[in-house]
């Protein structure tokens, strides 16, 4: 007896260690299994994962939305946006359960057969405010139709195909807006080459593809935050900024007013009616309000900027109607007006196409010397 309780005294300081990390083990997995039920339904018990990412992502915090208010204009009328976002609800919007976009699915194995496809439908509760409603032709909110759809949505495709997995559930990163780096992955690039045309040659990688590619985008005006009553929204003016990532880009202008004073702010804004036909030169090169000549307002998108008179005036000195001119006249030249390949003094297969080659080479030359 003796000898087991020296051997009892002996070991007790390893075994004591030994059982308190497994009782505080225990004790920490049923606290975070318990927290995350309340956020992901136990979901969280096959995808671990995914709930660890998905708890810092814009679609869980709502912090995108939040601080574009705070940037646009409550921040300028001192608005606490914690009140705010309580008293009208926001919260609402916030996917706090994965349920809500994966409707149907139980946390259990293999989730049963009560599954449904996740679709346009899926997204349209939250985003119909400027995103899928744009998307598919409408204005926000589907009060009435807009210009046209989206290509892609004509197409076919739908939110997640461009928007993957990354987009929905996050990579881990706390983001506070759309705009940083990051918090968005998809990018036209992922399905599309540029092809090696004079318009992309020229801008290079100053021109974002939705400054050109965009059919039409948005202004909001007479946005009452006081009372927050549907506020209207033109398709009519169109305007351009440099965003944050240097990128010329389209700008959404929003006008808000509170306690009878009035904010205008300007940012980059993917409308998502994105067009298979680009806009025409003279959209911009003759056209100072596109460029937002003059504009003076505030800019919600930290490093963002409008383009510089400078730079305007560049633009709009371009002569592009010699560019437009000399491929046109190229196209037109007939058969007829070269000579006959039998004789002496034939031009060589191709001159046509070739003096179209240089005349076009020499217009971006002089348009560069012009800048």
């Amino acid at each position: 007896m003796k000898h087991i309780y020296n051997w009892g005294r002996k070991n007790a300081k390893t075994i004591l260690p030994l059982l308190i990390v497994a009782v505080l083990s225990v004790s920490l997995g049923c606290t975070a299994v318990t927290a995350a039920e309340e956020d992901f339904g136990g979901c969280e018990m096959c995808h671990s994962d995914i709930a660890e990412t998905f708890s810092t992502t814009l679609h869980y915090t709502g912090a995108g939305m939040m601080n574009e208010y705070v940037r646009h204009s409550a921040e300028a009328f001192g608005i606490d946006m914690d009140e705010y976002y309580t008293n009208f609800n926001c919260s609402k919007c916030h996917i706090t359960t994965c349920q809500k976009c994966h409707v149907g699915y139980e946390a259990k194995m293999g989730h049963g057969d009560q599954t449904q496809e996740i679709t346009i439908d899926t997204c349209d509760p939250c985003h119909k405010p400027k995103q899928t409603s744009t998307f598919v032709g409408d204005m926000p909110g589907h009060k009435e139709l807009g210009p046209h759809g989206d290509v892609h949505y004509e197409k076919g495709l739908i939110c997640t195909d461009c928007h993957g997995a990354t987009d929905m559930h996050g990579d881990g990163t706390y983001y506070k807006s759309l705009d940083e780096p990051g918090a968005v992955t998809a990018k036209c690039e992922d399905c599309h080459e540029a092809s090696d045309i004079m318009a992309h040659t020229i801008h290079g990688d100053t021109l974002d593809c939705t400054a050109c590619h965009t059919g039409w985008s948005l202004t909001c005006t007479g946005c009452h935050l006081e009372t927050r009553p549907p506020y209207a929204s033109v398709y009519d003016e169109f305007y351009l900024g440099v965003a944050a990532d240097g990128k010329i880009k389209p700008f959404l202008r929003m006008e808000s007013e509170y306690k009878n004073e009035t904010h205008v702010a300007y940012g980059a804004y993917f409308t998502h009616t994105i067009t298979k036909d680009a806009k025409d030169c003279a959209f911009c090169h003759e056209n100072p309000e596109v460029l937002c000549e003059g504009c003076e307002a505030a800019l919600h998108e930290e490093g963002a900027s409008f383009i510089p008179q400078e730079m305007i005036d560049k633009i709009l000195a371009v002569d592009i109607s010699a560019a437009a001119k000399a491929p046109a006249e190229a196209a037109t030249e007939t058969p007829a007006a070269a000579a006959p390949a039998e004789t002496p003094t034939a031009r060589p297969p191709g001159f046509e196409l070739i003096f179209a080659v240089i005349a076009i080479a020499v217009v971006v030359v002089l348009a560069k010397r012009r800048r």
